[in-house]
C-alpha cells in the first residue's frame, strides 16, 4: 500500500503571508499583521493569476498591492513588487534559490511604502555624510596640529588638544 506524498518531501516552498496588517515607516515594518504559512501548495505550478486567486480566497480580501521580501532581509532594503508574471517568477527564483522560503505582504491602505524607503535611504546616506565630514574634520585638524608639533588625542568625536 503506497502512501501519500508528504508534502514537506516535495519541491514546495514555503510562503510566510502577511495580511490585515498595516506598513509604517522608518523602519519599514508590517505593523500587528494576521499570518498563515502554507507549505503544502505547489506554487511553481501557478502563474500569477491563479497565486492572486489562492492570495485573496486566503485573506477573504481583495488588494492589488502586494509586495513579497527573503525572511532574512529587512523589508526597507528586500521588498519586491508583485504586480505581474515576471515578479512571479522573480519570486519563485528568489524563494528556491534562498532555503525555499519567502515572505509575502498584503497592503491593504495602499501605503506610499516605496516613498517611506526612499525618504530612510536619503536620511541614512545624510548620517552617512556627517560622519564622513567628521572623520574628515579630525583628519584636518591632526594635520594642522602635527604642523604646529602640539600633542593631540581624539576621543569619540570630541577634540581634546594636550598643552604643556
Amino acid at each position: 500500500m503506497a502512501s501519500s506524498p508528504n508534502p514537506t518531501d516535495q519541491n514546495f516552498i514555503v510562503v510566510d503571508f502577511h495580511y490585515n496588517g498595516q506598513f509604517a515607516p522608518n523602519p519599514l515594518v508590517y505593523f500587528d499583521p494576521n499570518r498563515a504559512s502554507v507549505r503544502d501548495v505547489d506554487f511553481n505550478g501557478f502563474g500569477y493569476e491563479q497565486f492572486m486567486e489562492f492570495l485573496h480566497k486566503l485573506t477573504n480580501s481583495r488588494s492589488k498591492d502586494i509586495y513579497f521580501c527573503l525572511p532574512q532581509e529587512s523589508l526597507g532594503l528586500g521588498i519586491h513588487t508583485l504586480v505581474n508574471n515576471g515578479d512571479y517568477k522573480e519570486f519563485l527564483d528568489l524563494a528556491y534559490a534562498n532555503d525555499k522560503r519567502m515572505n509575502v505582504y498584503v497592503d491593504h491602505h495602499n501605503e506610499p511604502i516605496f516613498d517611506w524607503i526612499e525618504a530612510e535611504e536619503s536620511e541614512s546616506e545624510n548620517e552617512d555624510l556627517d560622519e564622513d565630514g567628521i572623520q574628515l574634520f579630525k583628519i584636518h585638524i591632526l594635520l594642522i596640529m602635527k604642523k604646529m608639533m602640539l600633542p593631540i588625542h581624539f576621543q569619540q568625536t570630541k577634540l581634546h588638544v594636550i598643552d604643556f
